[in-house]
């Protein structure tokens, strides 16, 4: 089986008393203000990505993002607030999906997970990829200052802006099944769920070798049966908690897998592009059909295998 498998080791953070977040909406301005006043309190200060400064107490921290977004989070955090917002400027920001989706992950919270997610299974050109991707949960408001979420809303030209930096501040393993892989492999297995079974499972594996302080793992629910990704699980995620549901994608971790897979499966279709002289449309509609008819006129029916997923219905109709 063919896999790529990038892994970024970091160490994690300690983690906080209490898991208590809130985002303030806050003038740029004010960040020097808001500093003295944490400095005064015995706060100490650090550089942090995207951010004027971030400050740390034994309870609590405090990153004030260029944005005008100042995240709070640990056990004092809305003692903080309270001192911070007696300004009439300051403004608490409505809830964030991930604050919904954290809600769901198992109880004591898990300072170190693991998302999955994959991308290009609907689409008739170009590979199957599947990502895990592990965070820390000190992680979380650098992802919101991201402008993290599932793959699907975000637009490419974005995605391959933010990828690098999720690659950086993140572990995570891919797996990539190019066509003609692809295609010797369903049409042994007969099934895609199959497949997406046991790239779901070995990308998992990877990255817990990576990090084998994660202690839980979640995707998103593809096929009806939930043991039929459980079956294919490897001798290291038998050893965690590890769950599936739908629209798993709002969970950061999964989020991430989702930006990181879409962004891999952007540079396969590029490449392949390149190899076939023209651009290979995504999805399966009617540009599909054009472009399919077009290379098959240039080059042979046989490009097909080498660029397609010849299952779809689509093969049929060329």
């Amino acid at each position: 089986m063919e896999t790529i498998r990038m892994l970024d080791f970091r160490v994690p953070s300690a983690a906080m008393a209490g898991n208590n977040t809130i985002t303030l909406k806050c003038d740029p301005l004010e960040a020097p203000i808001v500093k003295e006043l944490l400095s005064q309190n015995g706060f100490a200060f650090s550089d942090a990505p995207y951010a004027f400064w971030r400050a740390k107490s034994a309870t609590c921290s405090a990153t004030f993002y260029n944005k005008g977004k100042l995240v709070v989070q640990g056990a004092e955090a809305d003692r903080w607030c309270s001192l911070i917002t007696g300004s009439a400027e300051s403004a608490e920001e409505p809830a964030h999906p991930f604050d919904e989706a954290m809600a769901f992950q198992p109880t004591p919270a898990p300072v170190c997970w693991a998302g999955i997610d994959e991308t290009g299974k609907g689409d008739y050109f170009g590979p199957l990829v599947v990502v895990a991707a592990a965070i820390e949960r000190d992680r979380v408001p650098l992802l919101r200052e991201l402008g993290v979420g599932d793959s699907k809303g975000i637009k490419d030209a974005r995605i391959v802006q933010i990828a690098p930096d999720l690659k950086a501040c993140c572990t995570y393993a891919q797996v990539v099944i190019r066509p003609e892989r692809y295609n010797q492999l369903y049409e042994k297995t007969g099934n895609l769920n199959r497949l997406l079974a046991w790239a779901h499972a070995r990308a998992l594996e990877d990255v817990l070798e990576a990090k084998p302080e994660i202690t839980w793992a979640l995707s998103d629910q593809f096929a009806r049966d939930k043991s039929t990704v459980e079956r294919q699980l490897m001798a290291r995620a038998r050893t965690i908690h590890y769950s599936q549901r739908t629209k798993a994608e709002s969970d950061p971790a999964v989020a991430v897998a989702s930006v990181i897979a879409r962004n891999e499966f952007i540079w396969q279709m590029r490449a392949l592009s390149k190899e076939v002289g023209r651009e290979l449309p995504k999805g399966a509609g009617p540009p599909v059909l054009a472009a399919g008819r077009e290379l098959v006129a240039m080059h042979g029916r046989e490009v097909l295998s080498r660029i397609a997923k010849l299952h779809f219905r689509t093969t049929d109709q060329l």
